[in-house]
């Protein structure tokens, strides 16, 4: 039996074929891969001490020769062979496959975005509002404005393909993005913005495939891969599941975080809000906890235009609240004469008409800001206690987790405005400069 490496179960398998039982090497090898074993107990035993090789090797021979005997040993093993069943390097450590890094490696990486400051990059958001409130046409102008790479409201945009699921809307969609192109594109087409003109379904499997097999073919046709996936609305392309069950709203999840992985897009979920407008979006609350970026949009007044408040921004500051003009746009004049017009969203941002008097003036207002405020008012006008516990709960009612997070953040800025004052034991007061 030749060797020149270190043992391993699959050579000592080999040798105790080559050999016969009863000779003085077939005898070895049977005793050698008896003695073959857990080599980690071995190492704290001090077989393997490379600071002491000579007592390390003492050790080796005694325990050979306890296997084998004294007198087997000396004739068949020599030092050379002693030291191929004790190699000198520890066994491997098994390796994860979790991602893993150390403590604050990557601090500095910038984040990637398709709107800088309002829409992420490979991530779920959500833009939602009352019927009426304008927010397809917002979605619209979004992706009008990736699809073209030009800047929105003074905000970069990665320039890419856009897809955009008309659930609801029919040909109106199609008024909204030819509005766009003759106010923001002197009239010229966008042929890198596709509308997919049915509802699809992220709770089924086979509805998910369609829309990577899409989101590939557009991008080869283009050249440009799909940076935005808007689904227009929830409601439609819910599949007949239940909005408010959180197993239905998880598959709706899950099939979307499926296409945003496979495509590497991000997707914008055009969104309902409850019959409370106060209370947010309809639906399951893991709907929301699942989003990167949420937007309420609604009107401003009874005039053309929209209020967008970021209601949730997860990894970086949100976006102060601004009011956004909306203009008529003519389009076509029909068979009857009749000029045919839509709207287009005017990406100037302008402070909000007519908004809450009491705080006029107050610098980098976001709209969270402004419902803790009137969470902090609505109490003291209903004479009810008003403390730091249950104001607190009050704004995780509303805006949930992200309310949870940024509290301690947002009632500072309030103190800080002189807006409120907190006493020591928690309690809130207004101090009448708001």
């Amino acid at each position: 039996m030749q060797h020149n490496g270190a043992l391993d179960s699959v050579t000592l398998d080999a040798a105790v074929k080559q050999t016969q039982e009863g000779t003085p090497e077939g005898d070895a090898v049977r005793e050698l891969k008896s003695m073959y074993g857990n080599y980690n107990s071995m190492f704290d035993d001090g077989y393997f001490d490379a600071l002491h090789p000579e007592r390390a090797q003492k050790r080796r021979c005694e325990l050979v020769a306890e296997f084998m005997g004294h007198d087997a040993a000396k004739d068949i093993l020599t030092s050379d062979r002693i030291a191929l069943l004790f190699p000198n390097t520890p066994p491997e450590v098994r390796k994860t496959k979790l991602p893993m890094s150390i403590g604050s490696t990557g601090y500095d990486s910038q984040m990637d975005y398709i709107i800088k400051s309002h829409l992420p990059a490979n991530s779920l958001c959500s833009i939602y509002g009352p019927s009426g409130s304008y927010k397809s046409f917002l979605a619209v102008s979004w992706s009008c404005h990736i699809a073209a790479g030009k800047e929105w409201a003074g905000k970069r945009t990665a320039r890419g393909s856009a897809m955009y699921v008309v659930g609801e809307g029919g040909i109106g969609v199609r008024r909204r993005v030819k509005a766009w192109e003759y106010f923001h594109n002197e009239g010229n087409q966008l042929t890198n913005l596709y509308l997919v003109n049915r509802p699809v379904f992220p709770v089924r499997p086979e509805e998910v495939r369609e829309v990577i097999i899409a989101a590939k073919q557009v991008e080869a046709e283009t050249g440009q891969p799909v940076k935005l996936i808007v689904i227009d609305t929830l409601a439609r392309c819910f599949g007949g599941n239940d909005e408010n069950d959180a197993r239905d709203m998880g598959a709706f999840i899950e099939g979307c975080d499926t296409i945003k992985r496979e495509t590497g897009a991000t997707l914008l979920v055009v969104h309902h809000s409850g019959k409370d407008e106060g209370k947010g979006a309809r639906g399951s609350s893991a709907f929301r906890a699942a989003l990167d970026a949420e937007f309420n949009v609604r009107r401003e007044g009874e005039g053309g235009a929209i209020i967008l408040t970021c209601t949730k921004m997860k990894d970086s500051e949100e976006p102060r609240q601004c009011a956004y003009d909306l203009k008529a746009v003519a389009l076509f004049t029909d068979d009857d004469g009749d000029d045919v017009r839509s709207l287009a969203v005017l990406d100037v941002p302008r402070e909000v008409k007519g908004g809450d008097p009491e705080l006029e003036g107050v610098k980098n207002m976001t709209g969270n800001h402004a419902a803790l405020w009137q969470c902090v008012r609505s109490r003291k006008a209903r004479g009810e206690p008003c403390n730091r516990a249950v104001v607190r709960d009050d704004i995780i009612a509303l805006l949930g987790e992200s309310g949870r997070k940024s509290f301690p953040r947002w009632l500072e800025k309030l103190v800080r405005d002189e807006l409120i004052e907190v006493s020591d034991d928690g309690e809130i007061t207004m101090t009448g400069k708001g």
